[in-house]
């Protein structure tokens, strides 16, 4: 993440297409316990380019098999890796040399490490880490968003998450997570002013600057702990936060989040 361009989204957001998947995931008699530790890699969250750009998308366009924003700490070049999209396909992929794509306005580039390999669906991708438990089974998780939304109130929902926004004041809002109705984690969201920017308060229904939406996610195994990704646009660009939601309680996985700086306000 480029600590230089975006402000945490939990306190000030300084300066989507809605993936496909598999039913919800329910917990059987049969689906392996899995616990994740403190210190247990995760693996990296890049994006599977588009063939080419969309106007007003935030996903990049290239030739690429996926990308990953630098500075894709633990990556090297030779690597060779298991990507995940949002519906689910799994591909292998190999890391290049870093090199630029255009992304954003007057034209900008954005730092990358490059993939090679099969293409997979545009948008957010699961790098797992090559000591990725066998037990791991990823499996991608539907996306409704919203499920309902007015100004001051949004819902989405991710397989059996249930992400509520609900606006406190014009720029401050609170994020909640439950788990089949069991609330697992709260975060307070606040927009930073920005000279220029419109004073409008949050509006939910037309998600903006500081406004966390689900762009994917995944679980572990069937029932168990899941990779949530939001996506929350800043004033100069898009932030992919990941949090992990287990059966006690969510965190932010800071070490896996990603910035990909567009263009300045």
């Amino acid at each position: 993440m480029t600590g230089g361009h975006v402000g945490a989204w939990l306190l000030v957001a300084a300066c989507a297409s809605q993936p496909a998947g598999p039913p919800q995931n329910v917990a059987s008699a049969a689906s392996p316990h899995v616990t994740i530790a403190p210190d247990q890699a995760l693996g990296w969250i890049g994006i599977a380019p588009r063939p080419a750009r969309e106007p007003g998308d935030w996903i990049p366009a290239g030739a690429q098999a996926v990308l990953v924003p630098m500075p894709a700490d633990g990556l090297a070049i030779g690597a060779t890796l298991s990507a995940i999209d949002t519906t689910g396909s799994v591909t292998h992929v190999t890391a290049g040399a870093p090199t630029k794509v255009p992304y954003g306005c007057e034209h900008h580039q954005l730092d990358i490490l490059p993939f090679t390999g099969d293409k997979s669906r545009p948008g957010p991708v699961w790098l797992l880490p090559p000591t990725a438990p066998a037990i791991w089974s990823p499996r991608s998780l539907a996306i409704v968003s919203p499920v309902a939304a007015t100004e001051v109130r949004r819902r989405d929902t991710v397989g059996p998450l249930s992400l509520e926004l609900e606006r406190s004041d014009a720029t401050h809002g609170t994020l909640t997570i439950a788990r089949d109705g069991r609330v697992l984690h709260t975060a307070a969201i606040s927009r930073g002013a920005m000279e220029g920017a419109p004073p409008d308060p949050l509006d939910f229904q037309h998600p903006g600057v500081a406004i966390p939406v689900p762009a994917a996610a995944w679980s572990f195994v069937d029932g168990g702990p899941i990779l949530l990704v939001l996506q929350v646009p800043s004033y100069e660009g898009l932030q992919l936060t990941p949090i992990l939601v287990e059966p006690e309680g969510a965190r932010e996985l800071p070490a896996m989040a990603t910035y990909l700086y567009r263009c300045a306000f």
